[in-house]
């Protein structure tokens, strides 16, 4: 069978190094410096040769969360890494972190089309302060697709952003809808800060007449206790990849489609007490040198040979 694979990596914190100067921006955490931050880029450099290894195959679309500037991802990209013929689609955010998603895709088999980015405020008299959702259209097999890369508001301090994330979702239905309308082939990957029981996830599925056109396999993973992060002692599975199946199978080909969390030996902690949580950067203000805390998720989506 002849396969594509899509993935989604919340990166944690990928920030440029800190510098003693006025003018650069500075991360927030703590001592971050030019040796860490070049291990940072070694280690998600690793990541995508570790899926190489385990899939035969680099993923041709991948979607990130928490990059702090392009230059990241031109580091991400550089001539020793796998990624290194991949375009970069990116633009900052006016998150008050700032971070902002992007997209890294294989050019040999996508061909951007356009993007753009989308803001959706629930209080217009406050400043927008978290991240714009990524719609990029490409030409795949010469028919067109839509990926969208999303990282929603925030759990902190007691869920005060619940709100706003629940706007944002009811918004990107509306605009899903113009896509359902037009039956267009869709993709949507993010941090959705919302495990995919949850209700509002849920309703994203379906179109304005109740039909449901999005399929969320994650949901059925969640189920079975199969987490891409923690949030303390309770594993969640934030990071989703929702998509139009019968769009993706009649227009492209494919005949099955799975998900998974990608959750590598590798990439997991090296203690016994915590040994499935992800190796993460950093805990607190305390420096671990791992990957990131959280997993990448993947779609596998696989077509005959003689298709």
């Amino acid at each position: 069978m002849d396969t594509e694979l899509l993935t989604f990596y919340n990166v944690e914190n990928f920030y440029p190094p800190d510098k003693d100067s006025a003018e650069s921006y500075h991360s927030g955490l703590y001592n971050w410096d030019e040796y860490k931050y070049n291990l940072k880029v070694r280690k998600i450099s690793n990541v995508f040769r570790f899926i190489e290894e385990d899939f035969g195959q680099l993923p041709s679309i991948i979607g990130l969360a928490e990059i702090g500037a392009k230059s990241v991802l031109e580091d991400l990209t550089q001539i020793n890494s796998p990624l290194n013929d991949y375009e970069i689609i990116y633009e900052p955010s006016q998150d008050s972190r700032n971070l902002s998603v992007a997209l890294l895709f294989d050019k040999e088999k996508f061909t951007l089309l356009k993007y753009h980015t989308l803001q959706f405020q629930l209080d217009k008299e406050k400043e927008f302060d978290t991240r714009d959702i990524l719609q990029a259209e490409f030409s795949y097999q010469e028919k067109k697709l839509h990926i969208f890369i999303l990282h929603l508001p925030s759990k902190r301090n007691r869920d005060i952003k619940k709100d706003h994330r629940n706007f944002i979702i009811e918004k990107l239905k509306e605009t899903l809808q113009k896509l359902f309308d037009k039956g267009e082939t869709v993709v949507l990957m993010g941090d959705f800060n919302e495990n995919p029981d949850n209700e509002v996830v849920k309703e994203l599925l379906f179109d304005k007449d109740g039909e449901q056109v999005l399929n969320n396999p994650f949901e059925k993973l969640f189920n079975e206790n199969q987490f891409s992060t923690y949030h303390g002692k309770k594993g969640v599975c934030f990071d989703q990849i929702l998509f139009t199946e019968k769009n993706l199978k009649e227009n492209f080909t494919f005949k099955n489609i799975e998900a998974q969390i990608y959750n590598s030996q590798r990439l997991r902690n090296k203690d016994n007490k915590n040994s499935n949580y992800p190796s993460r950067t950093y805990s607190g203000s305390r420096y671990m040198s791992g990957y990131s805390d959280h997993f990448p998720v993947i779609l596998k989506l696989f077509r005959n040979q003689q298709s």
